[in-house]
């Protein structure tokens, strides 16, 4: 999609009276400036037409130390796309190229939380970090609540043996939903982290039980989403955010 094509299909939303009905709004992978600029464009008209919509932005830009896309979309996401975000879910790598901090300890992924919360994000989800070990990623959450103080916790989210596609998505999905649900970021955290943990697993033992590949294959390790449903609807915590 381009940003005529996305003008187009919201141009259709308001001709019908639409545009007021909507109370979020999802955004993940963009790989175009003008885009992501026509994206910050809608979401502020929507954010007229309902100012308590809430926008969850998963800055998806790179991870490792990779970049993912040019890097006019990293400065649109610093400029145009954070001063409107409700809720963001950048991973370290993100996080670090939004802030300019380098994480290499939890202070500095708290004070790069820190800084985006300054650039007017409520809530901020570090989604995960070099942070842990061999047998567990960490990923860190915070809110400032008016009149409140700040929320703050930290995720120990377990390693599985592979690489998987698709989980930042499905980690910002499950996080809206629940969040909607609840209204309460840290319970929300703990039941996506958690149905997150059951789909890998779920996805893994597939894998392990049809992949006769020598190396490990896209095909066996596609998310079992269909086969989760249950979990995804009816999810059993596993993993608690732990206070900090």
């Amino acid at each position: 999609m381009d940003e005529k094509t996305l003008q187009d299909l919201f141009d259709g939303l308001r001709v019908n009276h639409l545009t007021m009905s909507y109370t979020h709004l999802l955004t993940g992978f963009v790989q175009s400036k003008t885009l992501l600029e026509k994206i910050a464009d809608i979401a502020r008209e929507l954010k007229r037409s309902n100012p308590k919509l809430i926008y969850v932005c998963d800055p998806v830009m790179g991870d490792n130390g990779k970049m993912y896309v040019p890097m006019e979309v990293f400065e649109a996401y610093r400029d145009s796309i954070l001063p409107l975000a409700d809720i963001v879910t950048p991973n370290q790598f993100e996080a670090e190229l939004l802030t300019g901090i380098t994480i290499r300890s939890e202070k500095d992924a708290l004070a790069a939380i820190d800084r985006l919360h300054s650039r007017g994000v409520p809530t901020v989800i570090i989604s995960s970090s070099d942070l842990g070990d061999d047998k567990n990623l960490i990923g860190f959450g915070s809110a400032v609540n008016q009149g409140a103080g700040k929320l703050r916790f930290r995720m120990n989210i377990p390693r599985l043996p592979a690489s998987f596609t698709g989980t930042g998505d499905l980690f910002t999905a499950l996080l809206l939903a629940w969040m909607t649900k609840t209204g309460d970021l840290q319970r929300s955290c703990d039941i996506t982290v958690s149905t997150l943990q059951a789909v890998l697993k779920r996805t893994w033992k597939h894998f392990q039980e049809n992949c006769q590949d020598s190396q490990p294959c896209l095909r066996h390790l596609e998310l079992r989403l269909i086969q989760s449903k249950r979990d995804i609807e009816n999810p059993v915590v596993s993993v608690q955010c732990l206070n900090i």
